[in-house]
């Protein structure tokens, strides 16, 4: 086989092939878009988290060094002693989400030992809530 033959086949085989690596790529994307993830809502998924795991300790009615009291939304937004404790839409800077992951920046895991400990789905749940923007919903 010749050179020029040899160019021709691999231009043909080429032309053969970029339609369908281009289809394939397309797909992966539609099929990413439609993975998106679902709406958090505060009231319907978070609440009740921090009711069953949180609120014994960060109630207004009880006295707490962190001064971060979750009773309501506004409680919640307003943080502690250590400032604010969510960044709407960075999970990853917000206090809350760091101090329910093992090994937080300062302080200890929450919720602490002998307290039952989120699941990972839970805090799978609060890091969506904040990325969604962390909305009174």
């Amino acid at each position: 086989m010749d050179r020029d033959s040899l160019k021709l086949g691999l231009s043909l085989m080429l032309l053969a092939v970029t339609p369908v690596v281009t289809f394939m790529s397309f797909d992966l994307r539609q099929e990413k878009a439609q993975k998106k993830d679902p709406e958090v809502s505060y009231t319907k998924d978070i609440v009740p988290i921090i009711q069953k795991h949180c609120i014994s300790c960060h109630s207004s009615d009880e006295e707490r060094p962190s001064e971060l009291y979750m009773d309501t939304y506004e409680m919640l937004m307003k943080g502690g002693r250590h400032g604010k404790c969510i960044s709407p839409g960075n999970a990853k800077e917000s206090i809350l989400y760091q101090k329910i992951q093992p090994d937080p920046p300062f302080g200890r895991w929450m919720p602490p030992p002998k307290k039952l400990k989120l699941t990972p789905e839970q805090v799978d749940l609060f890091r969506l809530w904040i990325d969604q923007g962390a909305t009174n919903n």
